[in-house]
């Protein structure tokens, strides 16, 4: 059963905003499905520091697993009862999204629903929670460290190539 993460709106640069729509144009798929993408992305690259923290999370609270994740689907993590003992900072470890700044010259954009395997809703939801920020600033850096981490990588080489042939030629 999918599950809806709402991300009503996110921020990219304008050069981001321009890669996002010369691949999104190229590729067929829509801004919102690179978001998508871009989210699973990073929870698929960051899944175990995530799942540890999603353990820390049950057992700092003194929950029930099965309760713990029932609240967190259907209520958030708002909702869970307050930690019997706080984690540490030790405990937490370095976020994966810590070092990201946003830049000052963001541009807001509408976004969707993202749909989640329930894994992975629980796990976008932990990350968030632990991110500290809002679900916008949250998405708006994972989009940010994507593009500037995997552009060269994974888009651009296929950019290039709507324009040309000569990757064919080994040019």
């Amino acid at each position: 059963m999918a599950y809806k993460f709402n991300v009503s709106t996110f921020y990219v640069t304008p050069e981001h905003l321009e890669k996002m729509r010369e691949f999104s144009g190229s590729s067929g798929h829509s801004p919102q499905d690179l978001v998508n993408q871009f989210t699973r992305g990073h929870t698929t690259n960051h899944r175990p520091y995530y799942e540890r923290l999603a353990r820390l999370d049950v057992t700092k609270r003194g929950m029930d697993v099965d309760e713990w994740v029932d609240i967190v689907i259907n209520e958030g993590f708002k909702a869970l009862p307050a930690y019997k003992e706080q984690p540490t900072s030790d405990e937490i470890g370095q976020n994966p999204l810590g070092h990201i700044i946003l830049p000052s010259d963001v541009i807001s954009q509408d976004g969707n629903y993202m749909h989640l395997t329930k894994q992975n809703l629980i796990l976008v939801k932990t990350a968030h929670y632990f991110d500290g920020s809002s679900i916008a600033k949250f998405i708006s850096k994972i989009i940010f460290d994507h593009l500037n981490t995997r552009w060269e990588r994974n888009y651009a080489r296929q950019m290039g190539a709507e324009k040309s042939n000569n990757w064919l030629k080994g040019e």
